[in-house]
């Protein structure tokens, strides 16, 4: 069903070289040190605003990293997704890890994202400019190396299609260890019951591949939802994490961005959508997911 989405995981290995303070969530930290190095690749008027300037049709700054939205609105064809999240203090020798997956026209300028990834380690990182090296960047599908020891392997940054298997399930249980926010009439949810988890995303869906896959979805949404009633919740938790990061948009340089952590219980005739699931995995729900929110594993009966 979404063999036509291509995708591409590169994981990425850095080591600590000082002690230092940095967030304890650092999806947002790395989020901002990519797009600066690719802003520094890209943008010929540093100055500008990308919604203003005469360029922002052809960047590659935007193409790749800040869309400016459109037809299919402002969605970006990458994901974040950090590896052991929670630690502040950080020494010499201590290792961050995390993944950034590319799809679509994403993963076809892919080159572009690999170069920011190897510039990265001459910015400082956070407000204490803590110095990281790059020490290896792996094809997390594949296994395949792509950088290690100051050599590259380009003929390895090789996106593939998105491979999903159909099964017959009656229980789907969703963990998110990421911040998930989904909101609902301009609040954050308070439960959420299967019909809005899947209208949400296949919203994000539906926006994804029509911006950055050239392809419109052709599913039937009132039936879909429809039958999304019929799925029950047996059992749901929930915890409110306040959370803030830096925005150049804001009065005091702060952008509030309230959300959850939790875990869901479905239970129903869930077969039709496990695909829409498990794409879901990959291409995340909610706000926030080019800063690793919405990332959830989902385990099922058999």
């Amino acid at each position: 069903m979404f063999e036509f989405i291509n995708i591409l995981t590169l994981r990425a290995t850095y080591e600590c070289q000082e002690e230092g303070r940095l967030p304890s969530y650092l999806g947002s930290t790395i989020r901002g040190i990519l797009g600066h190095c690719i802003r520094d690749f890209c943008c010929d008027y540093p100055d500008k605003r990308c919604f203003k300037c005469v360029r922002k049709d052809t960047c590659l700054y935007v193409k790749c990293f800040s869309n400016t939205g459109g037809e299919a609105g402002a969605v970006n064809p990458y994901v974040l997704y950090v590896h052991g999240e929670g630690r502040e203090r950080w020494k010499k020798g201590d290792l961050c890890v995390f993944d950034l997956t590319l799809f679509g026209t994403g993963a076809e300028r892919a080159g572009v994202y690999l170069d920011a990834l190897q510039a990265a380690e001459q910015k400082g990182w956070g407000a204490a400019r803590l110095t990281f090296r790059l020490r290896q960047i792996v094809d997390a599908n594949s296994g395949k190396v792509i950088f290690a020891g100051g050599k590259s392997w380009i003929r390895n940054l090789s996106p593939g299609p998105l491979q999903i298997k159909e099964r017959n399930v009656s229980y789907a249980s969703l963990f998110f260890d990421t911040p998930l926010r989904i909101i609902s009439g301009e609040r954050l949810f308070d439960r959420l019951p299967f019909e809005m988890f899947i209208q949400f995303l296949i919203r994000r869906i539906s926006l994804l591949t029509k911006a950055h896959m050239d392809f419109e979805l052709e599913w039937n949404k009132e039936e879909l939802l429809e039958q999304a009633r019929g799925i029950q919740t047996l059992d749901e938790y929930w915890r409110e994490i306040p959370f803030s990061r830096y925005s150049m948009n804001q009065k005091d340089g702060k952008l509030e961005l309230t959300s959850k952590t939790g875990w869901v219980l479905y239970e129903g005739d869930l077969s039709q959508f496990v695909p829409i699931l498990e794409v879901g995995k990959y291409l995340r729900v909610g706000k926030g997911a080019t800063i690793g929110f919405g990332h959830y594993e989902v385990f099922y009966d058999k």
